[in-house]
């Protein structure tokens, strides 16, 4: 398994596309619950739109982000940078190695979203109201609240909620498989797809069960380093 130059490229690109897809997601739904917060009348009806992408299936998900990045008629990515200048022709970013990880990583941080923002919304609901009211007395500016003193409050749940989300993220298998299968060139092999393909494609249940087993390792490792940072969380 080690000897293997994908093992270490399928590493490679599941810690890149996990890591900033959720990344991607966290402060893109954070953004969306202080918008939800700050008063905007529906508040409800907001919330509930956003959340509608948590509960479409993955499948669905991942063959309309197939359909958004087509090099056809049909392919709104396309079609907009035509529009706009940026491009001459259709791109076919899935067969692309330059962007087949870009569009992966925006498929998957665009269904992490509405997670992130419900997390997130509640957590900035719990702020105490006196806290922020006094700041504004002192003349602390909307910026400073939020860095001085509403980060650091809910620090420990938004870590939760990243990492959470981040071991959700290591197991997914279907939106890699159908947009692109790992390729081009394996650029976006990751490892859920790696051990799919070596067991049930090549049939090398050997290599799949090696490649569990350290798949199980680091999940362990992962989930005592978890333990460690959301303990503040969670007492």
């Amino acid at each position: 398994m080690v000897t293997d130059p994908l093992f270490w490229t399928m590493l490679k690109n599941t810690f890149f596309i996990v890591f900033t897809s959720t990344t991607i997601g966290a402060v893109a739904g954070y953004l969306l619950a202080l918008l939800l917060n700050s008063g905007i009348k529906g508040l409800s009806f907001f919330r509930a739109a956003i959340f509608q992408v948590w509960v479409v299936p993955w499948i669905v998900v991942s063959i309309l982000w197939g359909w958004l990045f087509s090099s056809f008629d049909f392919g709104i990515v396309n079609y907009l940078l035509e529009a706009f200048g940026f491009i001459d022709e259709p791109q076919n970013f899935l067969f692309n190695s330059r962007f087949s990880q870009w569009a992966v990583i925006l498929a998957y941080a665009w269904r992490m979203i509405p997670f992130m923002m419900v997390i997130s919304l509640a957590a900035l609901q719990q702020v105490p109201t006196e806290v922020v009211e006094a700041a504004k007395i002192d003349g602390a500016s909307y910026i400073r609240i939020q860095t001085a003193i509403v980060l650091p409050i809910l620090r420990n749940i938004l870590l939760v909620m990243y990492l959470l989300q981040i071991v959700k993220s290591l197991q997914e298998l279907t939106m890699v498989f159908t947009l692109t299968g790992g390729g081009p060139v394996n650029s976006t092999m990751v490892i859920s797809l790696y051990t799919y393909k070596t067991a049930f494609e090549t049939w090398d249940f050997g290599l799949a069960s090696a490649i569990g087993v350290i798949w199980l390792i680091g999940a362990v490792i992962f989930s005592f380093w978890f333990m460690r940072l959301s303990k503040g969380a969670l007492t």
